[in-house]
């Protein structure tokens, strides 16, 4: 009996040594990769600093001229200013909005009667006359162009269409065009620069760095 039960006890002793033992679970392959297990990182307590954007610069824009103001000076005959030529242009410098940079533009036309050569001086003598009228006036004689355009720019016909003269069409071409240009407004300025949308209660980077909890 006893020599029976030896051979089993020493089997069973045998069985037990070759179990085998557990295998240790590996770490997460992306912890490895990166040379650290992510749960044993140490985390800072700073907290992130906060950058502060300047919001684009305004650029302000030119500004355009307004639109020139025009009035046409008549003349019945010749080159001499009449009551009405200058009534009109006085009542073209009263109109609001004059100032020194103001520039005068005046082109002398005619009708076709007579040459191209005599119509070109008459039209020069008409502006003439208006510019020395706006001269009487104040304007400085630098601020006046004058141009003449002889019979070349009729405002109507100088003839009917069967050939015939028509004096209201010749009437309207012996005139002075006057053109005033005005200056453009001031540009207004930009507002200044390094402002930033960082309202005044946001703590600064410096203030975080300061107000953190220290390690003991």
């Amino acid at each position: 009996m006893t020599r029976i039960t030896l051979p089993i006890v020493a089997m069973l002793l045998l069985a037990g040594c070759d179990r085998p033992k557990p295998v240790p679970a590996k770490p997460d392959a992306a912890a490895t990769d990166a040379g650290f297990d992510n749960a044993a990182a140490p985390r800072s307590i700073m907290q992130p600093k906060v950058i502060a954007e300047s919001p684009p610069e305004a650029t302000a824009e030119p500004a355009s001229p307004p639109p020139p103001e025009r009035a046409t000076v008549l003349f019945a005959k010749g080159s001499a200013l009449d009551d009405a030529g200058r009534t009109a242009l006085d009542t073209l410098l009263a109109a609001p909005g004059r100032t020194a940079d103001t520039r005068y533009v005046l082109r002398g036309s005619s009708d076709n009667d007579g040459s191209k050569a005599a119509n070109l001086t008459t039209s020069r003598k008409r502006a003439n006359a208006v510019r020395d009228y706006l001269v009487e006036k104040g304007i400085a004689a630098d601020r006046i162009t004058v141009i003449a355009l002889g019979d070349g720019r009729p405002a109507a016909p100088n003839v009917q269409l069967d050939g015939s003269d028509d004096p209201a069409g010749r009437a309207r071409n012996r005139r002075v065009d006057v053109e005033i240009a005005r200056p453009p407004a001031p540009t207004p300025e930009a507002g200044p620069s390094g402002s930033t949308n960082t309202p005044d209660s946001m703590p600064t980077a410096e203030q975080n760095i300061a107000n953190a909890p220290r390690a003991d």
